[in-house]
């Protein structure tokens, strides 16, 4: 009986401060929406990668090596740790459709396991047939059983096509430097038998790959020196799988959203658990007289506990609950949508992180039933006698303004009696600052996060290059081929090349070495400090990134494996800042002191008349303008855009409820002061300026305490985002102001509110005795 009658009493006294409540509940969905909502995206893309990784064997090694022997695959095969080993050819090809694209040809046999295709439709299994991409296939309106033409070594093949699949290779499939976004219709894959192509070669069967799977709990770096031990000069280089261009993507996308969904959260909970520490503080004073009577009735101090504790608890779980539902289907498909465009998965299932929704749970109820307990405690300290009796007003003290006479002299009686509640009630407008100051955080950490990423494509193409073409040779073009065409305009010939880079600490990766002339008028490599830098003469330039990646620095020593021969060391005589495009950039004069010849393979120009009969001529392989590359670059950053707007909405809207829930808090404080003004005689626009006032200077002051916390959300997403961008953390007077016109925009908003309810004060219902 007892129980049921306190059940229906919180019933009660929660519908009459329902607004108090459902702002806790609102602010309760929303921290947990945005956890649930960034975690329902990382998690999806990993968890169906993982699937897609797993269903197709794919390998944890790729060792590059012109055409292995059967002593090196023992070799390999006999490494400890090394489960498997297989190999196989994986060279560029083009088709011969429309557009001439590039399709990948992986080789494979009735043997190999590893790194095998995920079958949509048909079936393999004829030694005469093909595997295609599916994507490129739906671009280019191919089926099963349609003929397929390939140019592979300047002879053609004529294949079947018997099934479409996916590799877990090609989940973000780009085909070079030139190519930022995926495009189905210029670059896809095909498997086909090792027989087919033995024509294209001569006869014999090409291999220039290893596809390496380690055994479980396997020393990663130990297998590496001894692969390359073993293999010596013949060794091209090692590919791991977090070096995979397609998998270190993915693995970037998930770590960028891990990210996000780590940072802005937390101020999520802190706002909501400061706010909710106010509204239960002051929902559980009014309730002295009933926590009184409580007692007196022989309720124990358990049973009172646990009923005002249920205000939170009943509340925090309906947030929670609503905030499970609301933020994987708006934000969480949202997202998951916008990445079909950049990476190709078998399906696209939502995840939930049931671990993150169980801890969000926990933490929500912790934040508005652990307070409600905690207040409550605070009263129950007392007898029910001083419980019954109405709480002695606190004693009037001189507010340090009054100290100072030349500030207290010059300030009206409204003034004066807003600084004398604002200081006797400091608690109280020490928490509206903080979660002012939150909200306004959030919302300058979101538009930083905007800002930072537009940057990126501002910084990489507009600040360090300055091109209007980039241009991939054909194989067959030499430099001189390009000197005698005389294009118009200024040209810059470039080398791009993969290579094997191992630090001093042993730590080794496949790095993209950049080689161009010391005079570079179309590529502005900028050092630390933002300035123009020419390339080193007798060692190289690191981006920071990278360099951060091998633990070197300026003065530092790596080895470079040299085409087919051993690994050479070099000098790091520059570290330089690149927002994008991570890697090594050398002279063309030092690449040929290592013993390496300088072959562009790349021209940038900038026309001064365009030759397009030379960019559709035989010269050229591919080109790509820097423009279409900046919006490519911006396309492939759109999630994060969108995420970050909609961080902004949800942090708006945060700041919205905090404000109203602070305001009706403080007006319900207030309300027989202000019953009392108005039976003196004062007037309606005399005594809103007493409430309001503070609510502005709150806001006020919150909107300076939130840009320290935008500051750091800032740096801790720019230290954090992954390894392909290297983000320096701003916040521009454009972030600030916009945040602050948000937050004074709800102040104003809110305080039209609270003036409407001063209006309909009943004085009578104000002013009488509690007695």
């Amino acid at each position: 009986m007892g129980k049921a009658t306190l059940f229906k009493k919180a019933v009660k006294d929660i519908s009459q401060s329902l607004p108090q409540f459902l702002s806790i509940c609102v602010m309760a969905a929303l921290s947990v929406s945005v956890v649930m909502g960034l975690d329902s995206m990382w998690k999806t893309i990993d968890d169906r990668s993982r699937e897609l990784y797993a269903a197709t064997n794919l390998s944890d090694i790729w060792v590059s090596i012109a055409n292995p022997t059967e002593m090196d695959m023992w070799r390999i095969r006999n490494i400890e740790g090394v489960e498997k080993a297989e190999k196989r050819l994986a060279v560029n090809s083009s088709a011969n459709i429309n557009g001439r694209p590039t399709l990948l040809v992986y080789t494979t046999s009735d043997k190999n396991t590893l790194d095998r295709p995920y079958l949509i439709k048909g079936s393999a299994g004829s030694s005469s047939g093909a595997i295609l991409d599916e994507t490129f296939a739906k671009h280019h309106n191919l089926r099963i059983g349609d003929k397929l033409e390939l140019e592979l070594n300047d002879r053609k093949i004529s294949l079947r096509i018997e099934a479409l699949a996916l590799s877990s290779e090609h989940v973000f499939s780009v085909k070079d430097t030139t190519s930022i976004m995926p495009d189905p219709g210029k670059y896809g894959f095909v498997i086909v038998d090792e027989d087919k192509v033995k024509g294209a070669y001569g006869g014999r069967k090409p291999y220039n790959q290893i596809c390496i799977r380690l055994a479980e709990g396997a020393n990663e770096s130990e297998i590496l020196e001894k692969v390359d031990a073993a293999l010596g000069d013949d060794l091209l280089g090692i590919i791991t799988r977090n070096d995979n261009r397609s998998v270190s993507h993915v693995a970037s996308e998930i770590k960028q959203f891990k990210v996000i969904s780590a940072v802005f959260p937390i101020m999520f909970f802190l706002v909501t658990a400061l706010v909710t520490l106010s509204t239960m503080s002051r929902l559980v004073e009014e309730q002295r007289e009933q926590i009184g009577i409580l007692k007196a009735l022989g309720y124990g101090k358990r049973s009172i506990v646990l009923h005002y504790s249920s205000y939170g608890v009943y509340v925090g779980l309906l947030g929670a609950a609503l905030g499970a539902l609301i933020g994987p289907i708006v934000i969480g498909r949202t997202l998951i949508d916008q990445m079909r465009f950049l990476l190709v998965l078998s399906d696209y299932r939502m995840s939930i992180n049931v671990s993150n929704l169980i801890l969000s749970t926990v933490l929500i109820v912790m934040c508005t039933g652990g307070i409600s307990c905690y207040t409550c405690l605070r009263r129950l300290e007392e007898a029910p006698a001083a419980l019954l009796r109405e709480k002695l007003p606190r004693k009037g003290n001189r507010v340090f303004i009054e100290r100072i006479p030349g500030i207290w002299g010059a300030m009206n009686s409204t003034s004066r009696l807003v600084a004398r509640n604002t200081f006797r009630n400091r608690w109280r407008m020490l928490m509206s600052i903080v979660g002012i100051a939150g909200c306004t955080g959030l919302v300058i950490g979101a538009f930083s996060l905007n800002d930072m990423m537009l940057n990126v494509s501002r910084l990489t193409y507009e600040d360090v290059y300055a091109y209007d073409n980039k241009i991939v040779l054909d194989d067959k073009t030499s430099e001189n081929d390009i000197h005698n065409l005389a294009l118009s305009g200024t040209v810059q010939s470039v080398q791009e090349t993969v290579v094997q880079v191992v630090s001093p600490g042993g730590k080794r990766r496949m790095t993209i070495v950049t080689i161009f002339s010391p005079e570079s008028p179309l590529v502005n490599l900028r050092n630390m400090d933002g300035n123009i830098i020419k390339l080193p003469k007798d060692g190289v330039a690191i981006t920071r990134k990278q360099a951060e990646l091998l633990g070197v620095g300026e003065g530092d020593t790596l080895k470079i494996k040299r085409a087919d021969e051993s690994y050479t060391e070099v000098e790091i005589g520059e570290v330089i800042y690149m927002v994008s495009g991570q890697g090594i950039y050398m002279s063309d004069y030092f690449w040929e002191m290592t013993g390496e010849e300088f072959v562009p393979n790349q021209l940038l120009v900038k026309w001064d008349q365009k030759d397009q009969s030379f960019l559709d001529g035989d010269y050229v392989e591919s080109y790509v303008e820097r423009e279409a590359q900046k919006s490519d670059f911006d396309a492939n950053l759109q999630i994060v855009f969108t995420a970050s707007v909609m961080l902004i909405a949800f942090g708006g809207m945060l700041a919205f409820v905090v404000l109203y829930n602070l305001s009706v808090l403080n007006f319900c404080e207030r309300i027989r002061d202000i019953a009392t003004m108005k039976v003196l005689g004062f007037q309606q626009k005399e005594v809103r300026p007493l409430v309001l006032a503070e609510n502005v200077v709150s806001s006020l002051l919150g909107i300076a305490g939130g840009v320290p916390v935008g500051m750091m959300i800032s740096f801790l997403l720019a230290r954090d985002f992954g390894d392909d961008l290297d983000l320096v953390s701003r916040i521009s007077a454009f972030d600030f102001l916009m945040a602050a016109a948000i937050t004074m925009l709800f102040t104003v908003f809110v305080n039209r509110v609270v003036s409407g309810k001063m209006r309909t004060i009943d004085m009578l219902e104000a002013l009488k005795s509690i007695e």
